[in-house]
């Protein structure tokens, strides 16, 4: 498939990894482009839409929130869910600075060093356990495991509903790829059941409240850049557990796993890690642009927007393929080596 004859949504593209040859010919040639109502696309998200490929692109669709509005969602096809129920990753400022302002008091020093001290012995625990065996599997043992345990305790799960909920979680997960076909009634009820959940151990928090960063989020209470007090609004804290649990999950195990596929792939950056210490922010900040955890984000014209010479209307939804701009020659150098001294 070529530049010229692009359909994004053809399963087969993605089969086998990202398109990345095909995302560097539509950096070169069609940099943005609308993408036609294929008969894929029809089926799939049943609206056309905007494509942008450079890193350039994806700056401006996040940060000219006087142009463009996060309050559709980010997959393409917006959902009913988002709109009833903002949360951050739908909201724009200033809403969305009282959230991160609320949210960044919760993660104190105190509260992070905690955290930090049990994700490293989990951690270790993990790979340990990896490695009487003789090895495993380092998704399932590792990069799965790792995310929904240091979730569970950022929110406060307790281990004795851990398995139940992280079971309803990995079923979700599956129902909503792009191969699965449930019914919308398993859907719903799979829903159901984590929404519900999340409601009582919040009301649980509100009412007990322990040193868990997600007792901090139910009761806490800040000033606004207006002057005003602002809390939570009633469940919406409930919808911060989905944003986190799915969110944060499947994210992070991506970047696990693509990240020791990377460094097992270049030995000497291993070297590179364990000699230089001075490196390893670095090489975090190089994982997640190689891995490139979420494949794209959307974003909704606000006003009739004029970008690289085009005309993008009101309303129309524009999609940052993020993996195309980690990979934009314009500002990266040698983009398709793993480098995380970058």
């Amino acid at each position: 498939m070529t530049a010229a004859a692009e359909d994004l949504s053809d399963f087969a593209l993605w089969r086998n990894g990202f398109p990345d040859d095909l995302f560097a010919e539509l950096r070169h040639d069609r940099p943005l482009f609308r993408h036609e109502l294929t008969p894929g696309v029809a089926q799939t998200v049943h609206r056309d839409f905007w494509v942008a490929t450079k890193h350039r692109h994806a700056v401006r669709l996040h940060r000219d929130t006087e142009s463009f509005t996060a309050g559709d969602g980010p997959l393409i096809q917006p959902v009913a869910m988002f709109s009833a129920y903002p949360t951050i990753i739908t909201l724009d400022p200033p809403e969305l600075n009282k959230r991160r302002k609320l949210i960044s008091n919760a993660f104190t020093p105190r509260a992070i060093a905690k955290l930090e001290d049990g994700i490293r012995a989990r951690a270790a625990q993990m790979i340990d356990g990896l490695l009487a065996k003789g090895g495993g599997d380092w998704i399932e043992d590792v990069a799965d495991a790792l995310p929904m345990t240091v979730i569970g305790d950022i929110i406060g799960i307790p281990d004795e509903d851990r398995p139940r909920i992280f079971d309803i979680f990995e079923r979700i997960l599956k129902a909503l790829a792009p191969e699965a076909s449930p019914s919308g009634q398993v859907e719903l009820e799979l829903f159901a059941s984590v929404f519900g959940y999340a409601m009582e151990l919040t009301a649980d928090k509100r009412g007990n409240p322990t040193d868990y960063i997600w007792s901090t989020l139910a009761s806490a209470v800040i000033t606004g850049d207006d002057g005003e007090q602002f809390s939570l609004p009633e469940n919406e804290l409930e919808f911060f557990f989905f944003v986190l649990a799915f969110a944060g999950s499947d994210t992070t195990k991506n970047a696990l796993a693509m990240g020791l596929q990377a460094f097992v792939a270049n030995p000497e950056q291993i070297e590179r890690y364990r000699e230089q210490e001075a490196l390893r922010p670095s090489a975090v900040e190089e994982v997640l642009r190689w891995a490139s955890p979420v494949a794209y984000w959307t974003r909704t014209a606000k006003v009739d927007v004029e970008m690289d010479g085009q005309q993008i209307p009101a309303g129309d939804r524009v999609v940052s393929m993020l993996r195309s701009a980690n990979r934009d020659e314009e500002v990266f150098a040698s983009p398709f080596t793993f480098d995380i001294g970058r």
